[in-house]
């Protein structure tokens, strides 16, 4: 049994913590010049301000205001560079630019309302980041042999950007700090349990010297590469004095070495992604990130957990920036690189929320007994539609596909539950195996996924709000405004007549105030109307049929899901381009996307658009972005809300 043993060490002061989140800065004017306010003015008055100027406010937003008063817009204006570069704005119904004038506004909007400069992008601001739960387990296993438990014994994490590994959120309360000072010693002790650990890491060159000073200088060499690998970059020599001090005040060595390597697991530089940069590396408006904040950097994004030996090494011997891109591809194809699928597409798409989200499957197939329903939409069922969705994404990226694959496939991934559930013909066994969709079907890429469409609907029946907005946020990046508030349930509308749902929204959507955001939403979750609550295709409601055909506020008509998704991977394919590299870089910098990142938005678009879309061209443009290299020097001066 290992010893039992206590610390009154001060953990949290084994020396400083570089915390590099950045305070707001006021904007200076970039050198290189930018278009005039007076060579968009016309474009504006001709096209915009029916609605947004000349008194008019529509969405309380006004573009006729002198360009000296937008900095303290820039949310305003950066949502307004999205809908120009979406072509959302002008409304299809109205008078709209020509692609050459979309263009110049564009250009106007980022040069000379926003004042940035493409030939000086901005890396954005730097969040100091704690290990979320996924980190710090995949982290402590790989340092420690450990897997602890941490569902069971930290709270979740919060979320921002639909991610949890914003740093803005991952704070550390009290409560979490004393769990962290628990765990960090039962981590420790369970390890010692463990011969390999003990062999490795206690005594890699037998028991201890007799002698004190032997000891200690034992116990150094010790304590040294464990705090190398557990803070992600060389320990310094203040530090490690400091924990042989913890190693040595013990009379037992053994209890010793595990108060320090308790210490180390307790630390802030453990805990936090400390991004340690001196001064005199920090001179001017961006610089490069060390190669060891680097390779902190690449391996939490593809691998949620600490970097390997290889990285570091290179990071030790200044080569990892040289040989980046073979590191990516390695990566990409070590097995490690599954929780990037995991932890990216089940927040992205929401595929974590499947087996967990509210549903009434015996209300959705009108049977009695909740067993016999429970039995057809069973938790193997609902597991294993998350897994399809990764598995897709997985495929598409390893097979260096274009991303569009994700909206097009004609194939999906099923085992023996979820082919039944689907109808396809019988596969055996509990692993996913990839399967071409028949026509008769009715099913082609991830719309058609369970995981999208179950959680995209209310416990009873589908929702087209949620499925449209779904879309529009997580797939076309034009995100509808919040509701008014005190919008009444949609069924209250139907004053007890039998209403088909294309016939309930048309109603909901004559309300004014509702009117222009459902004209976004509604034609695209209309359009998956043939698949219920549950994921299930069907052609009618009761005796109704179902008619899923539309029209996107950009003008583009379809009649059928199949239609959509063309439209969706050719006219539109650019938006989604746009939305999924922001929600990629949000998820890989811990940091939601700002209007000083259309530089940096705008150059991975110009690389994805270069790699013919492909999925792991995308990986690799973030990773070789600013904001993913790069951290903003002492002379930055950039305006923020």
């Amino acid at each position: 049994m290992p010893p039992r043993f206590t610390s009154s060490a001060p953990l949290f002061a084994l020396g400083g913590l570089c915390v590099l989140a950045a305070a707001p800065l006021a904007q200076s004017a970039p050198a290189a010049p930018a278009p005039a306010e007076a060579d968009a003015l016309p474009l504006l008055r001709e096209y915009c301000f029916d609605c947004h100027g000349d008194g008019s406010k529509k969405g309380g937003v006004a573009l006729d205001r002198p360009v000296a008063d937008a900095a303290g817009q820039r949310d305003m204006w950066f949502s307004v560079w999205r809908n120009l570069d979406a072509g959302l704005m002008p409304p299809s119904d109205k008078p709209r630019p020509t692609s050459e004038e979309q263009a110049r506004l564009r250009l106007w909007v980022e040069r000379s309302a926003l004042h940035l400069d493409p030939a000086k992008p901005d890396p954005g601001r730097v969040t100091l980041r704690r290990l979320n739960r996924e980190e710090y387990r995949n982290t402590i296993r790989d340092l420690t042999g450990v897997d602890y438990a941490v569902q069971d014994n930290f709270p979740a994490d919060d979320t921002g950007y639909g991610f949890d590994t914003i740093g803005e959120v991952l704070n550390l309360s009290p409560l979490l700090l004393e769990k962290y000072l628990g765990a960090a010693q039962e981590i420790v002790a369970n390890a010692l349990s463990s011969n390999s650990f003990v062999s490795g890491q206690l005594f890699p060159q037998g028991p201890p010297p007799p002698s004190p000073e032997a000891r200690r200088a034992y116990a150094r060499g010790i304590i040294r590469p464990f705090a190398n690998r557990a803070f992600r970059r060389p320990v310094d020599s203040v530090t490690l004095e400091k924990l042989t001090d913890i190693a040595s005040a013990e009379p037992n060595f053994e209890v010793g070495i595990l108060q320090a390597f308790s210490a180390v697991l307790a630390a802030p530089r453990f805990l936090f992604r400390s991004e340690i940069q001196s001064a005199a590396d920090k001179t001017g408006f961006s610089v490069p990130v060390d190669e060891y904040a680097l390779a902190s950097r690449l391996s939490y994004f593809l691998w949620s957990t600490m970097p390997d030996e290889e990285l570091l090494g290179l990071a030790a011997r200044g080569e990892l920036r040289a040989k980046l891109t073979a590191q990516v591809d390695r990566m990409l194809r070590d097995a490690k690189c599954d929780r990037f699928v995991q932890n990216f597409v089940g927040q992205w798409l929401q595929t974590r929320d499947t087996t967990s989200v509210p549903i009434q499957p015996r209300v959705i197939l009108n049977v009695k007994k909740n067993d016999e329903a429970e039995k057809f939409f069973s938790p193997k069922v609902r597991e294993s539609m998350r897994r399809e969705t990764e598995a897709l994404f997985q495929y598409v990226l390893r097979q260096n596909l274009p991303a569009e694959e994700l909206l097009s496939a004609k194939y999906t991934f099923v085992n023996k539950a979820l082919a039944e559930f689907y109808g396809l013909p019988p596969v055996k066994g509990p692993e996913m195996q990839k399967v071409p969709l028949p026509p008769q079907l009715h099913r082609q890429g991830l719309l058609s996924h369970g995981s999208f469409l179950v959680v995209t609907s209310n416990p009873t029946r589908t929702s087209p709000v949620k499925r449209g907005l779904f879309v529009l946020d997580n797939l076309l990046g034009t995100p509808a405004p919040p509701p008014p508030p005190n919008i009444p349930p949609l069924e209250s509308a139907q004053h007890g007549k039998s209403m088909s749902m294309r016939e309930l929204m048309a109603l909901h959507r004559s309300e004014p105030l509702c009117a222009s955001c459902h004209a976004r939403m509604d034609p695209l979750g209309l359009a998956l109307e043939n698949f219920n609550a549950l994921g299930m295709y069907r052609e009618k409601v009761g005796n109704t049929p179902i008619d899923a055909a539309g029209q996107l506020i950009t003008g583009e008509k379809f009649n059928n899901l199949e239609e959509l998704i063309g439209i969706l991977t050719t006219s539109r394919k650019h938006d989604f381009y746009r939305c999924l590299a922001e929600k990629m870089l949000t998820y890989a910098t811990g940091r939601g996307m700002e209007a000083s990142d259309i530089p940096n938005i705008t150059r991975i678009l110009e690389r994805l658009e270069a790699a013919q879309g492909r999925l792991s061209a995308l990986v690799l443009a973030v990773v070789e972005s600013a904001p993913f290299q790069r951290t903003r020097g002492q002379d930055a001066v950039v305006a923020e809300n």
